[in-house]
């Protein structure tokens, strides 16, 4: 299955979005301006909360942050001054990613231009979510016109991270609501992706396709999830959610395949 771009969920405009999200967004640009000047190549907002097929979240704000050159010492701690402060007044919080230019316009998952250790191992998939316009540009050029198109065995490639990530928490016994919801939604996601070769979809969106789509066993324990992403679970259904995530986690892994590793090595784990 080859990947796809077609923009079925456009991104919202600037004045479209959330009401403090938008405040938020629009004063770290300012102060990026004023913090970095010309540097600042680009300034996209970005994820859930920019969604237009389901009611605004409380959610980390997705940003990435596109620079002309790595920053000083004084300009990083700036930065975070920044975006403390912002975050303290508007009550929100950050996910924010700092990517240089050069990084930005080869395929390769980019380092953090300041955080060292740090690296997007999600990058092929913010790039698919961006290319079929699901994305603000709060400032500078647009994601056309800097990042590559995603290659399938990329997405695959970040798809199965994904999916490690949920492996973990069922390996480590852990069954909380809110993680057990993620399992089933983002699971879901990763099916629809399988199925259809496009990663750009919302976990709700998915979590709806997948009620329809798989088999009946799962409906009951999507529908809960879904009650769950929306804040209005019975404790029977969170129950639900956390008994079926170890068993959909494991469906999953039967559509994705794990790629082949070296004998005794261990899953990679997301996140590093």
């Amino acid at each position: 299955m080859g990947a796809s771009y077609a923009a079925a969920m456009p991104g919202l405009h600037g004045d479209e979005l959330p009401a403090e999200a938008r405040s938020a967004w629009l004063s770290l640009r300012d102060e990026l301006r004023g913090i970095v000047g010309d540097d600042l190549v680009a300034l996209w907002a970005h994820g859930g909360t920019i969604a237009v097929d389901e009611p605004p979240r409380d959610a980390d704000l997705d940003t990435h942050a596109i620079l002309a050159h790595r920053p000083t010492d004084a300009t990083v701690r700036g930065i975070e001054a920044a975006e403390e402060a912002i975050a303290s007044k508007h009550g929100i919080d950050w996910d924010t990613w700092y990517v240089l230019a050069d990084d930005a316009r080869r395929p390769d998952p980019p380092i953090h231009a300041f955080r060292d250790g740090r690296r997007d191992t999600s990058w092929a998939i913010h790039r698919a979510h961006w290319l079929a316009g699901r994305y603000v540009n709060l400032h500078g050029s647009e994601p056309d016109e800097i990042v590559p198109a995603p290659a399938w065995a990329e997405l695959v490639a970040e798809l199965d991270r994904e999916l490690e990530h949920l492996e973990r928490h069922v390996v480590e016994g852990d069954t909380d609501p809110s993680e057990a919801t993620y399992a089933l939604l983002n699971g879901s996601r990763i099916l629809h992706a399988l199925e259809t070769g496009s990663v750009v979809i919302t976990k709700r969106a998915a979590g709806a396709w997948a009620t329809r789509q798989l088999p009946a066993r799962w409906r009951p324990a999507l529908h809960a999830a879904l009650r769950a992403y929306a804040g209005e679970p019975t404790p029977d259904e969170i129950t639900l959610v956390a008994t079926a995530m170890a068993p959909f986690v494991a469906f999953v892994r039967e559509r994705l395949p794990a790629p082949d590793r070296p004998a005794g090595a261990l899953p990679r784990w997301s996140g590093s």
